[in-house]
């Protein structure tokens, strides 16, 4: 129960982050997306059906927040998190490259599967999408890239440190004065 709940309400805490501190920024449509970083790092975490729960559940909560239509999200960030388990295995993510590289392309395929999807449902003139995907989405994926590493650092102290078991006394550690 402990490892849903606790990256749960990390989830909601991320998404607070981003929908409150983060939209004091100067450019307000460009801002990194710090649960799409948190669903990436959860894919190198957990195990695909407690992991594709986990971010179906990320992605109900981004919905229901972002006011836009309901189940973009819902859909997106659980298809995110099993392609990013999928390609876990080929990408070397220790070094700062290709963390902002992974980050970044999997916030651009997000990005546009989401246009995809809202030009499904409603259709608009196909000019539009242009302007919008190279002055929103590209330095809106480039700014998640960038913050990747830093937020994959915090995650995994944070993770050391929600996991490691209870501290022992002086005296139980040996500790004689």
């Amino acid at each position: 129960m402990r490892r849903l709940i606790l990256p749960l309400l990390a989830g909601f805490f991320f998404l607070v982050f981003q929908t409150t501190f983060l939209s004091f920024l100067p450019i307000q449509r460009i801002r990194p997306d710090v649960l799409l970083i948190f669903t990436l790092y959860l894919a190198f975490l957990y195990s695909p059906i407690f992991g594709g729960i986990l971010a179906f559940f990320l992605g109900y909560l981004m919905d229901l927040f972002s006011g836009n239509t309901l189940g973009l999200y819902t859909f997106s960030r659980p298809l995110v998190f099993f392609a990013a388990q999928l390609l876990r295995e080929r990408f070397y993510l220790e070094g700062f490259a290709f963390q902002s590289l992974f980050a970044f392309l999997f916030s651009l395929s997000e990005g546009i599967l989401i246009s995809v999807l809202i030009n499904a449902l409603q259709p608009i003139p196909l000019g539009s999408f242009y302007p919008s995907f190279f002055t929103c989405l590209i330095p809106q994926a480039f700014f998640t890239g960038l913050v990747t590493p830093l937020l994959f650092f915090v995650f995994r102290k944070g993770s050391a440190f929600l996991s490691r078991e209870p501290e022992q006394g002086i005296a139980e550690r040996g500790y004689r004065p």
